[in-house]
């Protein structure tokens, strides 16, 4: 369910930049969005194939898409050369606290006014994953300008819109 929210966001908003950080199936649901409205997509993971964890099936589809960028790497590191404005920015990684909360504190300057952060899982409160929630919550609490809202379905999908510059 969340891949139809995360295609209706981008292709709502005619986003133009995407990138996500974690690589899954999601890269299909975001690379589809980008073919509609004309932009660029970027999927940044720290391995190659995280397309193919829970659809093996889509061997080969994404590298035919010229819209499709994959980056190789870990995200924080892809951060210091980032150079894009991100109209829409899909957050599924790690799921851990320290890690999450980087992230946010690193990657939210590059979402645009009126821009879109979504994070998946964060509904969920196993021991690894609920440190994503957590790490979103003290982000919203510590950082104005920002509406959120929670959808509990598969695991939690946050969508978080940027307000400020």
């Amino acid at each position: 369910q969340h891949l139809t929210t995360l295609y209706t966001v981008v292709f709502s908003l005619g986003a133009q930049t995407v990138a996500e950080m974690g690589a899954g199936q999601s890269s299909y649901a975001l690379t589809a969005a980008v073919n509609a409205t004309g932009g660029q997509f970027y999927s940044i993971d720290v391995g190659a194939g995280g397309d193919l964890r829970l659809f093996p099936e889509g061997a080969g589809i994404l590298e035919k898409e010229p819209r499709y960028h994959f980056i190789l790497g870990d995200d924080m590191d892809v951060l210091k050369k980032w150079d894009k404005k991100l109209d829409v920015m899909f957050l599924d990684t790690s799921h851990r606290y320290l890690e999450t909360k980087a992230e946010l504190d690193g990657w939210t300057p590059w979402i645009r006014k009126g821009g879109i952060l979504m994070m998946h899982d964060t509904a969920t409160l196993d021991i690894v994953s609920k440190g994503c929630r957590q790490a979103l919550d003290e982000f919203l609490a510590e950082h104005t300008g920002y509406s959120a809202m929670h959808i509990p379905n598969q695991e939690g999908l946050s969508i978080v819109r940027k307000d400020v510059v």
